[in-house]
Parts: C-alpha cells; structure tokens; sequence
C-alpha cells in the first residue's frame, strides 16, 4: 500500500512546514535528512527508495512537493521506522541526536564545486527570481485567506456549537467506543491538499486507500466542516485511536478532514471551492447545525468574498508556475554540473543495505 500526502504547503501566512513531525527522535526511528541544490537528485533518491520498498512488500507514505508536485520531498516507510525527507529550505531539517538519530545525506558530494562557481551570477539571480514570485504568491494568498477570514466572522455567530459537540459525541462513542485500559491515540498531521503551480490538487487516491466509509459533509463556505472534524478527531484521540488530521492550507492550524485508519473511515469536507470526486456513503449538511440561516444581504457579500478569494487563488498559483519555471532553469544549471555515475552507485549502495529483500 502505498499512500500520498503533503506536508508542507503555500498558505497565506507564508510556507507552512509539518517536516518537523516527520519522526520522533525520541523514539528508535531513523531520518536521513538530504542536503544539496536544485536538480542533485533527492527526489529522484526518494523515488528510487520507494520503488524498492514497495517491490520488497513495504507500505509507504509519499510526501510530496506542492510548488513541484510531481517531486518528493519525503518518504515514510513505518515498517522500517524509516523516514527521508529533503531538509532544505523551505522546510529545513536539522540534525537533533545526529548518528544516533539523524543521518545526513551530502549531494553536494557528487558536484563539480568549480563549475557551479563559474555559474554563480545566474544561479543567484535565478535563486532570488524564484524567492520574489513566491513572495507575490504569498501576498495574493494573504489577501485571499484576509477574505476567507471574513467569511468565518459572518458564520460565527450563525454555528450551533453545542449541537455540533452532541452530534460528535454520539458519533465518536458509536464510531470509536473508548478502548478499554488504553492510553490517547496518535495524533498526525498531514495536508491532503495545497495550492500548486499545476493549480489546486487533493490526493483523493489516499481516502480512497486509507477508507472503505466516506462521510461528506456537504458545507458551502468550510466553517461547519472544521468544527465537526476537529471535534470528532478529538474525542476519537481520546478514546485510543490514531486519527489523521488533514489541515487547510488557507486556514491556520485548521482540520478540514479526518481519517481514522483502524476503522477505515474519513470525513471529508466538500462545497463549491473543494470539490472531490469521491463517492460518499453519507452527506451531512451543513444547514443542521445553523441557529438561523443566512441573511440575503449577507449572502451576497458572503458569495462575493468567495469568489474574489478564489480569483486571488488563481492569480497566486500564476506566480508559482513562474516560480516553478525559474526553479527548472536552477535545476538545468546543477543537473549539468553532476556526476550522475557516482549518484547513481552511491543510491544502489544506500538502497541495498535499507531494503534487505
């Protein structure tokens, strides 16, 4: 089995990084952190490794890049307590027990360090071309979560919270009984979407691997659906099992999914800018859980701010295919400067002693 998330995304508030979640140095798990330029070969190592591990019978976790989703920028194989992620900007990693956790993998090793000098003026300028269309990413989508920011002030006081803490608590006591003599379950972390170059993407394909139930909750503007998710992940945490929480890149800190692996079951959110091509066996509405609908005049505000938003999400996910133009331009300029025989010899030495077959 193999499954896909993000773990890392572009977001109004800048970069946002779970890398740190990746493994527990605490623990007898193992993080090989990559090192090295554009265009050295990390994802294509990463890729190589999971090849492998699945061949070999492992399930893997991909994580991928979102301002290059067709890249790695890590990967989990559980069975293995094996994690290896690229900790470069803008998600660096570093070292916490170094050797005895942590390893680092050098790819600057197997580059020709006198001709990348010789380079140097393009490859600063392209580096610093490629920082200023993230930036202007970022400021189209602050404008457009500044928007979604005033969308969840008008629902706020429209929410029936404590209808939604009785409905969560029938569902988790029904769903996911308290284990008996058992401590909280596992919180995770993931982003099952994110604002990419190749516009928006949500890995479907993982709900569909992790659940065998689908519950949507059928919600126009995201408000309900975050309440409900969060709510219920809480308690099943609290009652023993490992919950998935899927955050919104446009919302800070804010569930818009849950999976529940042991009992094979997801709650996804979906409305008008979130649409998924999942078949539900349940739809919960939204509506259910208002104290009074919608005023007209608000309605009409509410549906211009959504449309602006997604308009100024549109115009970001512009800035990150230049971005992502600039960025294969740096990659030419490495690529070129590589010894891709040592690269080559150095990841079937590598693969071999992780993957015993």
């Amino acid at each position: 089995m193999s499954i896909k998330t993000f773990m890392g995304a572009n977001t109004p508030w800048g970069f946002s990084s779970l890398f740190d979640e990746l493994h527990n140095p605490y623990k007898d798990e193992r993080l090989y952190i990559i090192k090295g330029g554009a265009g050295t070969g990390k994802s294509s190592l990463m890729k190589k490794i999971a090849k492998s591990a699945e061949e070999a019978g492992y399930e893997t976790e991909k994580v991928y890049c979102s301002s290059d989703p067709q890249s790695l920028d890590g990967l989990i194989i559980p069975e293995l307590d094996f994690s290896i992620a690229d900790g470069t900007a803008p998600h660096v990693i570093e070292p916490r027990f170094p050797g005895a956790s942590e390893n680092i993998i050098n790819m600057g090793q197997f580059w020709n360090e006198k001709e990348l000098f010789e380079k140097r003026k393009e490859i600063k300028a392209l580096s610093v071309e490629n920082s200023m269309y993230h930036r202007s990413s970022e400021r189209l989508l602050f404008s457009a979560g500044t928007l979604k920011g005033e969308i969840s002030r008008l629902f706020a006081s429209k929410i029936n919270k404590e209808k939604i803490e009785s409905y969560a608590v029938r569902f988790a006591s029904r769903e996911t009984p308290k284990k008996k003599n058992s401590p909280p379950g596992k919180k995770k972390r993931r982003y099952l979407s994110a604002i990419t170059p190749k516009g928006k993407i949500f890995f479907d394909e993982t709900v569909e691997t992790l659940c065998s139930r689908i519950i949507a909750v059928r919600d126009d503007y995201g408000e309900v659906g975050s309440f409900l998710c969060e709510r219920i992940g809480e308690l099943a945490v609290k009652n023993g099992y490992e919950v998935i929480f899927c955050l919104c890149p446009m919302k800070k800190g804010v569930s818009e999914h849950i999976i529940i692996p042991e009992i094979a079951l997801g709650i996804i959110t979906v409305n008008a800018c979130h649409e998924i091509n999942l078949s539900a066996d349940r739809v919960i509405h939204a509506e259910r859980f208002l104290t009074a609908s919608i005023q007209k005049e608000n309605k009409n505000k509410l549906l211009w701010s959504r449309t602006i938003s997604e308009e100024l999400i549109d115009e970001a996910v512009l800035y990150l295919k230049k971005a992502k133009q600039t960025h294969d331009r740096l990659e030419k300029l490495y690529i070129e400067s590589m010894d891709f025989e040592k690269v080559n010899a150095f990841e079937e030495e590598f693969i071999s002693r992780l993957i015993q077959k």
